[in-house]
């Protein structure tokens, strides 16, 4: 009983045309890279040969004859002749119909991308506006601290000249009644 294949012929075949896309030659070893190194290389080779043969094979063969349309009866020249011109005329309009769905899609994927951009941008715009703010509030905040910190700072200065003034005057007092303590107790 034969495994199934790691891989599928269709994962061979896009990842084939992904490369080609990319400008890079796909060849098996390419082409299992690009798969994550999986699949056997002989079957990536076939299924790949096997793909580009199909593809490369003309719509029609090319004939022997040395014949031409207006080499052909009347009839037969004029019913071919409108035959190309309506097939002609088909093609034309497929070209430009898909033309016009590729130019609406594109607009719609346009319209879609800068919608999402215009999000994107709104979104950006208030995260840096609510960080103005933030930025706004808390210098407020500092220069009030800043200012409280000033206030008391300059409270701790009076303080400090005012416990050096009371400090002063108490040696002085411990100097006064200091002398006439040890003169009581002296005598």
């Amino acid at each position: 009983m034969a495994r199934h294949p790691e891989v599928s012929e269709k994962s061979i075949i896009q990842a084939g045309t992904e490369l080609e896309s990319a400008g890079k030659m796909p060849n098996p070893g390419a082409i299992r890279a690009y798969l994550g190194y999986r699949g056997g290389l002989m079957r990536i080779k076939s299924v790949w040969t096997v793909f580009t043969q199909k593809r490369d094979e003309k719509l029609l063969p090319e004939g022997n004859l040395e014949l031409t349309i207006e080499a052909l009866p009347e009839k037969y020249a004029e019913n071919g002749s409108e035959l190309m011109k309506r097939v002609n005329n088909a093609l034309e309009q497929l070209i430009l119909e898909a033309y016009q769905h590729s130019q609406q899609v594109f607009e719609k994927r346009m319209q879609s991308m800068e919608i999402s951009q215009q999000k994107a941008l709104k979104s950006y715009q208030d995260a840096e506006t609510d960080a103005d703010r933030s930025v706004a509030k808390l210098e407020d905040e500092l220069h009030s601290l800043n200012k409280e910190v000033s206030g008391l700072a300059e409270q701790n200065a009076n303080l400090v000249i005012g416990n050096a003034e009371l400090r002063g005057r108490i040696a002085a007092l411990d100097e006064h009644f200091g002398d006439k303590v040890s003169q009581q107790s002296t005598t």
